[in-house]
């Protein structure tokens, strides 16, 4: 335990270092359940994630952050916008990491882990938009979200036609998740097809049809349709998601719920995913993930977050059971600025050292 803190210590060291030469929060859910927003009212993206419209960007600079830090109080700062009709935004996240081995040396890495740049084009404002999400680092460069998205009656209907990221459970900045992770569907797997959407006072509903291979384009027998339906009050929330995947090598069905509630400063959040793997030879494999978190708003700028998730990776075999324990504090000094340091906790099968192992890190995220 001695040595985690001490490498924790350092780890916040390194952070420091580059608070002070950096220049988004994802907004996770439990901001729009804090709130009582829908993923739409900050992001252009109405299910969620990538650039923040101007409502979000304004809630980032005066909600979110501990201090608004202008040097001229008169100028309102940047809002992600260059013209009337076409944006710009960015996302960046670096840090470092230490992972602890039950059996065997620690390991260290100081990486870069997300770097994003948002473009949207307002073909017609209010009604037709062109959305790109390219990813710059690590790595290679990715096209991970090119879509037109038609918003008429007003917004209260979408069609969004393109690549983009699947309706599915709550959409989690954390890609690591057992829920994310065993579903498959995350910020690493958008799919190329078509997307309507329904967004009345009370309700959001999106049913999307795409091709099932994770943006690698049209494959012969595979298919995909995900639905995802959520009824939205200014105190919580509940919602439940289904997708299907055809595919010549076996079809994979996923069910799951979700839900968060506020109480107070606390915000609560849970989803359990049920996910069945049909095999033509050997029959169904079925997996349960869950998550359970909750949110407490210490002050202006200060989150703590503390989370537990469980899974079940398959039910035909016995004692495969893991756990992922969570503890992360975030603060955001000032406007466009976050740093996160925390601790997590692996438990499983015995045999397996990777399934048992303890983490820690520290996180820069910068966005504009």
């Amino acid at each position: 335990m001695t040595s985690r803190i001490t490498h924790l210590a350092a780890a916040m060291l390194v952070a420091t270092a580059w608070l002070l030469s950096a220049s988004l929060a994802h907004a996770e859910p439990y901001l729009a359940v804090q709130n009582g927003f829908k993923c739409g009212q900050c992001h252009v993206n109405p299910t969620g994630g990538g650039k923040r419209n101007l409502f979000g960007m304004i809630f980032a600079r005066t909600q979110l952050a501990a201090n608004n830090v202008l040097r001229d109080e008169k100028a309102p700062g940047w809002n992600s916008s260059v013209t009337d009709w076409f944006g710009i935004g960015g996302d960046y996240r670096g840090g470092f990491k230490n992972i602890d081995l039950p059996r065997g040396p620690d390991t260290s890495e100081t990486t870069t882990t997300k770097g994003a740049v948002y473009l949207e084009f307002k073909a017609v404002p209010n009604l037709l938009t062109v959305y790109f999400d390219q990813q710059l680092a690590p790595g290679s460069s990715i096209e991970r979200e090119r879509y037109v998205l038609v918003t008429p009656l007003h917004g209260k209907m979408t069609i969004k036609a393109g690549q983009f990221f699947l309706p599915f459970g709550l959409r989690l900045q954390d890609d690591a998740s057992f829920v994310r992770q065993r579903s498959g569907i995350n910020f690493d797997t958008p799919d190329d097809g078509i997307e309507l959407g329904l967004e009345l006072p009370k309700w959001s509903a999106q049913v999307a049809a795409t091709n099932g291979t994770a943006g690698a384009g049209s494959a012969p027998g595979k298919s995909q349709v995900s639905l995802s339906a959520s009824y939205v009050r200014p105190r919580w929330r509940a919602g439940a998601s289904v997708n299907v995947n055809h595919d010549p090598l076996g079809d994979r069905n996923m069910q799951a719920v979700f839900a968060g509630f506020k109480t107070g400063p606390v915000t609560w959040l849970g989803e359990m995913d049920f996910i069945s793997d049909d095999r033509p030879v050997s029959g169904s494999d079925k997996q349960f993930a869950t998550l359970f978190e909750a949110d407490w708003r210490i002050a202006k700028g200060h989150n703590l977050k503390v989370g537990l998730e469980l899974l079940d990776p398959n039910n035909h075999t016995s004692n495969d059971r893991q756990q992922r324990r969570s503890v992360v504090w975030e603060y955001a000094p000032m406007q466009l600025l976050q740093v996160r340091a925390g601790v997590r906790a692996y438990d499983g099968p015995g045999a397996r050292p990777f399934a048992n192992r303890g983490e820690t890190f520290v996180e820069a995220h910068a966005y504009f």
